[in-house]
């Protein structure tokens, strides 16, 4: 059972059994136009980097932050779920499951992953029914 504040899913789901981050980020992130502005926020980001080499023109550097603000958009338009402040801004754990679940969306399996998660997550509402997201019922 999780105390860490960082590992907060949303404010409905008061404990859950996972300590992977990358577990609770496929939570985080399950709505598809949620997953569709992250995905295009990376897509943005590697555009930028290109372009600055590409263009020599440093300055289109200072446009990254609007990789994070799309991301954090489709949180807030499509699904409110916990945002810790340190991955809103640049954490490496963040960074890794961006990439994977680009990946993992490009191989057609995120949905699955979404899924497997859901379950272990009711699962465990069964066992602690406190705990219990309202999907669970």
């Amino acid at each position: 059972m999780t105390k860490n504040l960082r590992n907060t899913i949303n404010n409905n789901i008061k404990d859950h059994p996972f300590t992977e981050y990358w577990d609770i980020f496929v939570l985080k992130h399950q709505h598809p136009i949620n997953i569709a502005f992250h995905i295009l926020g990376i897509f943005v980001f590697y555009s930028l980097l290109l372009s600055t080499v590409y263009f020599h023109n440093v300055w289109l550097l200072c446009a990254l932050p609007l990789t994070q603000l799309i991301g954090l958009t489709g949180h807030l338009l499509f699904e409110r779920s916990h945002i810790d402040i340190q991955d809103a801004v640049f954490t490496l754990r963040a960074s890794r499951c961006l990439g994977k679940m680009l990946w993992r969306v490009i191989l057609g399996k995120y949905k699955q992953d979404v899924q497997q998660r859901l379950d272990v997550l009711c699962n465990f509402s069964h066992t602690y029914p406190l705990s219990a997201p309202r999907d669970c019922e």
